[in-house]
């Protein structure tokens, strides 16, 4: 396929260890039918490089390999930064997209120079029905609440280079960077949904995954960087007020819940807020009738 005059889409995968999936992520990249594309791969320092052969003449391929490991964020940051597109989209390396991903969303930004985003359906493998409620949308689809972010996914999106780097993701985080970086693109930029499949979330796999919950540790990281999502939102004034009441409302359910699964909050650093509120959190659910 020969590269066309349209404008350079750049795609960054952080990869780290992933053997065939990583390949069959790349190969979904090989396969889209637009024909401009700046493949970045940013290897998080695997034990084994990738391999990356066959690239077809329509994808230049760029590749980088962090002298340790640095995790996602840092990772997608650093692909971003090498890379040259006018719009910026990225792929988990346990993740495919859909071959018409970047056509159909790059169809949307050109025509509407307003739009600094747009999202594509994710299709979750192990949920595969799953779709937008579009209560979160407005009659043109444009995003309207932060709480459509449950139906987003890194891999579904197309940003303006521009956007992209007013926000970047939030290197401080080992968790919910992906949450952070759609919060603050629906609450200070124009978002666009489209129901249209353009990438797939293959949560089936088998292997380890950052939103894994299946020890102690884990639990402990998402509360911990969920809450210093929200704090470094707050501070950065990338969210209202209202909105960081609603995070932290989220939050002392996780600390309720987390409470019940392990009887008690050993781990994790609490405010003399945090204590008062969260037994607010637990009276409430006793006097609705619900397990405190």
């Amino acid at each position: 396929m020969i590269k066309s005059n349209q404008p350079v889409i750049s795609v960054v995968i952080p990869t780290r260890d992933r053997g065939e999936l990583f390949t069959k992520a790349v190969k979904s990249v090989f396969d889209q039918t637009y024909t401009n594309i700046e493949l970045v791969v940013v290897d998080d320092n695997s034990a084994t490089p990738p391999v990356i052969n066959n690239a077809p003449e329509h994808v230049e391929v760029k590749y980088h390999r962090n002298d340790k490991a640095v995790g996602g964020a840092i990772s997608r940051n650093t692909g971003a930064a090498l890379s040259k597109g006018e719009f910026i989209c990225f792929l988990d390396d346990d993740d495919y997209y859909h071959a018409t991903k970047l056509q159909t969303l790059y169809e949307q930004l050109s025509a509407d120079s307003s739009l600094s985003v747009v999202f594509g359906r994710i299709v979750k493998l192990s949920e595969p029905e799953r779709r937008m409620d579009k209560k979160y949308l407005d009659e043109h689809g444009i995003i309207k609440s932060p709480e459509a972010i449950k139906y987003l996914h890194t891999n579904s999106s197309l940003i303006r280079r521009e956007v992209f780097e007013d926000i970047r993701f939030d290197e401080t985080l080992q968790k919910f960077q992906d949450t952070q970086l759609h919060i603050e693109l629906i609450c200070n930029a124009k978002c666009k949904y489209v129901d249209e499949d353009v990438a797939y979330w293959n949560d089936k796999h088998g292997l380890a995954q950052i939103t894994d919950m299946k020890t102690q540790e884990s639990h402990i990281r998402s509360l911990v960087n969920f809450r210093k999502m929200f704090t470094n939102l707050a501070k950065r004034q990338r969210i209202s007020k209202r909105y960081h009441l609603v995070l932290y409302s989220k939050y002392l359910v996780m600390l309720r819940n987390y409470k019940r699964q392990f009887g008690n909050v050993a781990g994790i650093t609490l405010s003399n807020l945090d204590v008062v509120c969260l037994h607010v959190v637990r009276l409430a659910s006793f006097l609705l009738g619900k397990r405190a």
